[in-house]
């Protein structure tokens, strides 16, 4: 599985906690729900190729 653009943003940053702000964890939360969603299509996929 690939990782999206903003899980290699977020991968790539070095977060450190003097750095960190807003934009470190609105990524953060995009990147785990970008995440969450690729997961649920990989398993509807899954899905439907076992009901064929």
């Amino acid at each position: 599985m690939g990782l999206d653009y903003s899980q290699k943003r977020l991968i790539g940053k070095p977060l450190g906690s003097r750095r960190r702000g807003v934009n470190a964890d609105r990524l953060k939360l995009y990147a785990v729900l970008t995440g969450f969603l690729s997961l649920l299509v990989s398993l509807a996929t899954l899905i439907v190729r076992i009901i064929k």
